[in-house]
């Protein structure tokens, strides 16, 4: 696969009448935290709990056990996506394990010919577990809300990376029809997840 996982580009005007061009996770919510500010989406007083770490994902329904590496932005702005097409990324700019908001999770679908860490995230449905071991040993436990495949120039991102202070996980990968023009997906599959409970990982992770 080529491209990044977590890109959805869109131009949107800000509260000053200005366009604004949101790139990849970071971008998306800059974005919203603008649109939140002219009414369009619900903000929040309160300080966010930015959570910890996030270092392993298991995800049993799909056999998907694999490290998590922390990721930032690329030279034209968009999230990075992980150099080790086994390897998921989070955007570590954005909130961690236990934070309030939206966690990004970010991996490859295939890579050399095969199926790679995200490669059957599409399977995933509702109330499928998810777990994510942080740094310390303590895992969190995620239950699929929904699974979707958004075409990523036309993606809702209000729908996608909600201005919320609740806990959510949310991974991404693409997906849809392969464009062998320019050697990229033309959408992304995105799935997301609210958590269960806050545990040491156990046999259930496995």
């Amino acid at each position: 696969m080529r491209g990044h996982p977590g890109d959805f580009r869109v131009f949107a005007p800000d509260p000053s009448g200005r366009t604004v061009y949101a790139a990849g996770a970071i971008g998306v919510t800059v974005l919203l935290m603008l649109l939140a500010t002219a009414g369009v989406a619900v903000a929040w007083e309160e300080p966010l709990t930015l959570g910890t770490v996030p270092a392993r994902i298991d995800i049993p329904r799909i056999g998907t056990h694999a490290e998590i590496a922390p990721l930032g932005l690329e030279d034209d702005g968009a999230m990075a996506a992980p150099v080790d097409p086994d390897t998921v990324g989070w955007w570590q700019d954005g909130p961690g394990l236990g934070g309030q908001g939206n966690m990004l999770l970010d991996g490859h679908v295939d890579w050399g010919g095969r199926l790679r860490v995200f490669g059957l995230l599409k399977q995933l449905r509702e109330g499928d577990l998810i777990h994510v071991t942080d740094t310390d040993g303590n895992t969190a436990t995620y239950a699929v809300m929904w699974t979707r495949l958004y075409e990523a120039d036309t993606a809702p991102l209000d729908e996608i990376f909600p201005t919320t202070p609740e806990e959510r996980l949310t991974l991404i990968t693409c997906g849809g029809e392969f464009d062998p023009s320019i050697r990229m997906y033309l959408s992304r599959w995105v799935v997301r997840a609210e958590p269960l409970a806050q545990t040491d990982r156990g046999q259930d992770a496995e």
